[in-house]
């Protein structure tokens, strides 16, 4: 899975700390779900009871409840259709199991997860067939997918207001090519890109081929027909942009994209091998990619003062259509539209293979 994809299991601690096993966009748990066992009651807690290979990785919880709270009434979501929903998913097993009922903060912690639905299917990021097959693979059945589908599609999402994205700021550009310790893009600060680079509109550029945020959304425009998608960097990355997404106005040849990407590597950086990747077998999306590693000497300083131990390795997946969180939306045809791009290498699955 993508570094974007698995970064995602962070934010989801904001919904499991309040209803347990719902890991997609809106997976039902399993019956034998216990909400205790999932993660910690109290997010101050995590860190506590989970090790981290990075002592930072707590700064990224809410510091307390009201963060689901003010999700929701950002989103004009009250507490008479948190409610009308968890009804539905108390029914269908999307909470604690079929037929349990579940109390108004768990309803809440549902009600997050699926205000990102909504927009994610407004946007044209995700669909409802989609959803509802990632819902079946995730252990639903197609009544319980298509129940929940239907009360989101007519009753709940008509209600749901579109994401906020704030003015775009001035910028004082013409920044240098480089920064002090060689970076050109990937794993710079977002110091670096706000001197370099014009910042856009995520809704406009990014919001129908990356879909809903999971932090405060940036874009800007790397060149006339491609922009770099992303979040404000965490704690965790100590400011860094250590994965990114490039997406092109229309798909370009896999050497325009290899360009592309060695244009935000350190100077020096080369191809050092590529591989095809599937859909894991979970997925219910029938799509391809190519994973891509670049051999990066440069990465290492510029990662110095960044997380964990700097390697000389940055990874791109090529997708020719886009990615959803169940993986490719189509086959790999040797044209790119969208990539991932992270440091490190891309590492395979269990079984041996290139998961998209």
């Amino acid at each position: 899975m993508s570094a974007r994809r698995t970064a995602a299991t962070a934010l989801l601690l904001l919904v499991t700390l309040t209803v347990g096993g719902c890991s997609g966009d809106s997976e039902p748990a399993d019956d034998s779900t216990d909400v205790a066992s999932s993660a910690p009651a109290d997010p101050s807690t995590a860190a506590d009871t989970e090790e981290t290979e990075d002592a930072d990785a707590s700064d990224d919880a809410p510091a307390d409840d009201t963060s689901i709270k003010d999700v929701l009434d950002a989103a004009g979501v009250d507490d008479d259709l948190v409610n009308r929903l968890g009804e539905v998913g108390d029914a269908n097993g999307y909470g604690l199991g079929v037929g349990v009922e579940t109390d108004l903060e768990q309803r809440r912690g549902l009600a997050a997860l699926q205000v990102d639905t909504c927009r994610n299917v407004a946007v044209g990021y995700r669909s409802w067939d989609g959803i509802q097959n990632s819902d079946v693979g995730g252990g639903a059945t197609e009544e319980q997918a298509a129940a929940m589908a239907d009360f989101l599609r007519t009753e709940y999402c008509p209600h749901v207001a579109p994401l906020k994205e704030g003015p775009l700021p001035e910028q004082t550009l013409g920044g240098p090519t480089e920064d002090e310790q060689g970076g050109r893009g990937l794993a710079t600060t977002l110091t670096w890109w706000e001197h370099r680079y014009q910042r856009v509109s995520w809704t406009k550029e990014c919001a129908a081929q990356t879909g809903q945020p999971l932090g405060d959304p940036l874009a800007y425009r790397i060149a006339r027909d491609a922009v770099m998608c992303a979040e404000v960097p965490r704690a965790q990355a100590k400011g860094r942009f250590v994965a990114v997404d490039v997406v092109f106005a229309a798909p370009v040849g896999a050497d325009r994209a290899g360009k592309t990407v060695l244009s935000l590597l350190p100077s020096g950086a080369s191809v050092s091998g590529e591989t095809e990747g599937t859909n894991p077998d979970w997925s219910p999306l029938d799509g391809g990619c190519l994973a891509v590693d670049f051999r990066a000497d440069g990465l290492a300083k510029v990662l110095a003062d960044g997380p964990g131990d700097p390697e000389p390795w940055a990874h791109g997946i090529y997708y020719s259509d886009g990615a959803t969180e169940d993986g490719a939306v189509g086959p790999y045809t040797g044209k790119v539209k969208q990539i991932l791009l992270g440091t490190g290498k891309n590492e395979p699955s269990a079984d041996g293979e290139t998961a998209c």
